[in-house]
């Protein structure tokens, strides 16, 4: 009997720390946008120290403990940045996206927004998404041209529904009036050189006819 007891509490303890271990991160969201043709953001809001004791765990690292300003838990986020995105699996067209850290930004209640950002294939627009670093439910939000946010909640290592993807027509305009100002100020610029040689033709043109009249008085 005792020996049974004790088998039971040990694996009592067990499951307790598998169960702390595995941290469901269940207020975890992640926000995908499009915000220009070619480019594509995607945002992970977490709660840092959790979000922490997984990436450690996942890299195999040892825990780094108490960790109790923004500097350290920022610092610490970005130093498990390749164990993060080796735990993401984001794919246009199903090709993989390879994923940069634009920045980490931790507020003093230790909540965190991670920024990533990754270079849109020309002409592929449908995108996919899976992670492996969250158990449980978690939200995915992705938001096309100007439509209202799209929420899809997914379960741990779940795929998402391919993903039809836009820019935002705001991004997409102010792109197209820029091209057509530097568009405007070339051909500008290159009427005011043609009026600049034609005046300079124009006065070569009157000195040359002023100067046989000059020599005839």
């Amino acid at each position: 009997m005792n020996r049974a007891l004790g088998g039971v509490l040990v694996a009592a303890v067990v499951l307790g720390a598998t169960a702390g271990h595995a941290h469901t991160l269940a207020s975890t969201i992640v926000s995908v946008t499009m915000t220009h043709p070619s480019r594509l953001t995607i945002t992970i809001a977490a709660e840092a120290d959790p979000l922490i004791a997984k990436l450690e765990a996942l890299a195999g690292v040892s825990a780094s403990g108490s960790l109790t300003t923004v500097r350290e838990r920022r610092a610490r986020i970005e130093s498990l940045f390749p164990t993060l995105r080796a735990h993401i699996d984001a794919r246009v067209a199903g090709t993989p996206l390879v994923l940069d850290l634009q920045d980490v930004a931790v507020d003093d209640t230790a909540q965190t927004e991670i920024h990533l950002t990754a270079r849109m294939p020309t002409g592929a627009s449908t995108l996919t998404w899976r992670s492996t670093f969250i158990f449980g439910a978690y939200r995915l939000s992705t938001r096309s041209g100007d439509a209202a946010d799209a929420i899809e909640w997914l379960q741990g290592p779940q795929t998402s529904t391919p993903i039809a993807l836009e820019a935002l027509r705001a991004e997409t305009d102010g792109t197209a009036a820029a091209d057509a100002s530097a568009l405007w100020q070339y051909r500008t610029r290159i009427g005011h050189g043609l009026a600049m040689v034609a005046l300079v033709i124009y006065v070569i043109g009157r000195r040359r006819r002023k100067r046989p009249a000059l020599a005839g008085a």
